[in-house]
């Protein structure tokens, strides 16, 4: 599978903003205010993952050429294939692609993890401190229910951060 494109990304993201107002324009006079705010959200979610893949391939897959020196002089070589590494955004899941450079007994460095800050675990930064906003008034299972809820059902959570 191969990594990005920023064009496709920008034609995906220009194909689901058409698609939110062609939703809006076709359900305005069927719909309540409720049911339409849902539907915007789950349209603007799926523009957010558009956008979010837009920003991996800009980024790149972190490849640095056919080697990597580390700065203890060791030397790491580039793997042929890239390695894709789930991600879960406040906007979906979707696997990023990273360049892999390795030596024997020497795991694999993935330079794109550094220069983009992704997290060790497979959920976002963003998604993780909603997470714990939530696990503050809830336990962790409910919050991983009421992020899930908000994903299924398109309400926003909206964090008050002075509150906390």
């Amino acid at each position: 599978m191969p990594a990005y494109s920023m064009e496709e990304m920008v034609l995906e993201g220009q194909m689901e903003v058409k698609e939110l107002f062609e939703f809006v324009i076709n359900n305005a006079e069927a719909m309540d205010a409720y049911s339409m705010e849902q539907g915007i959200f789950s349209r603007i979610m799926s523009i957010g993952l558009a956008a979010m893949k837009g920003y991996f391939a800009q980024k790149g897959t972190g490849d640095v050429g056919d080697v990597l020196e580390l700065e203890d002089g060791t030397i790491l070589r580039r793997e042929k294939r890239l390695l894709w590494k789930d991600y879960f955004s406040v906007f979906g899941k979707f696997a990023v692609p990273r360049t892999c450079y390795r030596a024997k007994a020497i795991d694999g460095v993935m330079p794109l993890d550094a220069e983009a800050n992704i997290p060790q675990r497979t959920y976002s930064y963003l998604l993780q401190e909603w997470m714990d906003l939530l696990s503050i008034r809830d336990s962790f299972s409910e919050a991983s229910f009421t992020l899930t809820l908000q994903k299924t059902s398109g309400i926003l959570l909206h964090f008050d951060y002075a509150a906390f």
